[in-house]
């Protein structure tokens, strides 16, 4: 049978709320310090970089719901196109706007800036430390570019399968995490076999993001829908937890299964679990989980600059409220109306005539 097309889950703002824990887990990794904490929090928080994956895994599983039934033609993918250029490019030109002043290296390396501009500094093999030069976190929207060019080849194509086919491509995918140790590979990341190291990065990265895709898909056919309750997404949780509180090598594999049962449970949740994350409050924070985590570098990098000596500690103090402030702010004053703008010159499609 194959999945149609559904509308459970409306917009799903409780995966929205989600964003916002795992851009502060990704905030953790980069700026917590650990030492003398008990093992299992400082396990916990190096994993942090595993929040890149469920990023990657999020993204295929929201684009998925909301373009299913929307990519026929190429007027649907040129408003795709659009849409997510508008997504995601102000707020990433805006942080390196403000990362600019702190750094000579975007005119010392003239080719690497305009990479970095065009979003393809990630597109080399996972050697290279092209993308992290002006803004580090940058990197991983090279990568989400990438899979906004996948995105209409892949879901024409993984859509028309049936369900049973879709469980076995879910399996498949969780196998290849398990042998290569896939999760949120980086240009420093751990490669399981030499030739990985040949390989562009995107494509390595791209089962991650195809997962959650097939994972919609999924969803819209009522796949998940025995797993509604509560104590399903518990858990899922727990497992996750468990899972990222490990230091063994296949933590992230392990957490990429906990990731897609907790994105899966709570996209079908009906109970007090998608209630808690539908607070308005913390949805607002979900949205402005990208301007969180695009301009953490630059923010912690200006507060070194303003608080110096024996005033370190006030910077340190104010750091991760300050910048989720300004995530906010960002979020309703930059990145909501310049999308707003950008889309608005898409132009409609013309209405059926009525006579």
């Amino acid at each position: 049978m194959k999945p149609k097309p559904s509308s459970a889950g409306s917009n799903l703002a409780q995966l929205t709320s989600l964003r916002f824990f795992a851009a502060l887990y990704v905030l953790a990794y980069h700026s917590a310090n650990i030492d003398g904490a008990p093992h299992l929090v400082a396990s916990f928080v190096q994993n942090g970089y595993l929040g890149v994956s469920f990023f990657f895994l999020l993204s295929g599983f929201i684009l998925t719901h909301s373009y299913v039934d929307k990519m026929s033609d190429w007027d649907d993918v040129r408003r795709f196109a659009v849409a997510r250029f508008a997504r995601i490019y102000p707020v990433y030109v805006l942080a390196l706007v403000v990362a600019l002043p702190l750094s000579s290296l975007p005119f010392d390396l003239p080719l690497a800036s305009l990479a970095t501009l065009g979003l393809i500094q990630a597109w080399g093999a996972p050697t290279s430390m092209l993308g992290f030069f002006w803004n580090s976190p940058s990197w991983t929207l090279s990568i989400e570019f990438f899979f906004y060019l996948m995105f209409p080849l892949l879901l024409p194509v993984l859509s028309r399968l049936t369900t049973g086919a879709l469980w076995i491509s879910l399996a498949i995918a969780v196998l290849i995490f398990m042998v290569m140790c896939l999760p949120s590979l980086g240009p420093t990341g751990y490669l399981a076999f030499d030739w990985m190291g040949l390989v562009p990065l995107p494509l390595l990265t791209l089962p991650e993001f195809m997962t959650d895709i097939v994972c919609a898909l999924l969803f819209g056919a009522g796949a998940f829908n025995r797993f509604r309750s509560d104590l399903a997404a518990f858990v899922a949780m727990a497992f996750t937890v468990t899972t990222l509180v490990s230091t063994y090598t296949v933590t992230g594999a392990f957490a990429v299964i906990g990731f897609v049962a907790l994105i899966a449970t709570c996209a079908v949740n009906d109970g007090k679990t998608r209630r808690a994350l539908s607070y308005k409050p913390l949805v607002l924070l979900g949205n402005a989980s990208y301007a969180l985590y695009i301009l953490q570098i630059p923010v912690r990098k200006w507060i070194s600059v303003m608080f110096t000596g024996e005033w370190d500690w006030v910077g340190s103090l104010l750091y991760q409220p300050l910048l989720i402030i300004i995530s906010v702010v960002v979020f309703i004053l930059v990145e909501e109306p310049a999308r707003k703008l950008l889309r608005s010159s898409i132009p409609q499609r013309a209405g059926p005539s009525v006579a």
